[in-house]
């Protein structure tokens, strides 16, 4: 059985296809403020490249943000759809975490403009700073107190270079912990709005 990978979080469009935690195929690339017109062609694109029946697979792996509101909302809504229409498990992975550089200490960062980052640290599976946002110059501190973190993501707005990651490797590294019992119950991450 295959699993269905999916974010649209930030300026990329993120489709793959993986089978024992493993990308098979992938499509990425950016799409800022296009994935609505692209994502659904896309997933078709790929299951049938692959020769893959959509009763094939049995899970829907989603980035649910913290990103762009438009983006985050389009990928969980897909996935939910399609999650539902084949009956089949969604698992939810924080967008942030997605932009990790293997089991590496990683400071994920997407700009969440005005001055500031979405922020998160994580190792592997290891949550080392909860996604929220800080400015940035919060966010320089907090690389300059951690000089062996590697920064990966949105950092031209804080004058960094990122290390690279691997956003399609990362959604198909998904745990049991991540699964939603109840598609109707999964919602984006929209940090900005709560203020966190």
């Amino acid at each position: 059985m295959y699993q269905l990978l999916l974010d649209s979080s930030n300026v990329y469009l993120s489709v793959g296809i993986a089978k024992n935690g493993k990308v098979i195929d992938k499509v990425y690339y950016e799409a800022w403020q296009r994935q609505s017109e692209m994502m659904v062609t896309e997933v078709d694109n790929i299951l049938s490249k692959n020769k893959i029946a959509k009763e094939e697979l049995d899970a829907v792996v989603v980035g649910i943000g913290p990103g762009s509101y438009t983006g985050v909302r389009i990928g969980v809504t897909i996935a939910k759809t399609i999650a539902y229409a084949l009956k089949i498990k969604i698992y939810a992975k924080s967008s942030l975490s997605l932009l990790k550089h293997g089991q590496n200490p990683t400071i994920c960062l997407f700009n969440a403009r005005s001055g500031r980052s979405y922020f998160a640290v994580y190792e592997g599976h290891k949550v080392i700073e909860k996604d929220c946002v800080k400015t940035n110059e919060e966010v320089l501190a907090y690389i300059k107190d951690h000089p062996d973190y590697l920064v990966c993501g949105d950092t031209y707005q804080i004058g960094l270079e990122s290390q690279e990651f691997d956003i399609l490797a990362n959604l198909a590294d998904f745990n049991k912990d991540e699964e939603v019992e109840n598609v109707f119950t999964l919602n984006p991450v929209y940090l900005k709005e709560l203020g966190k």
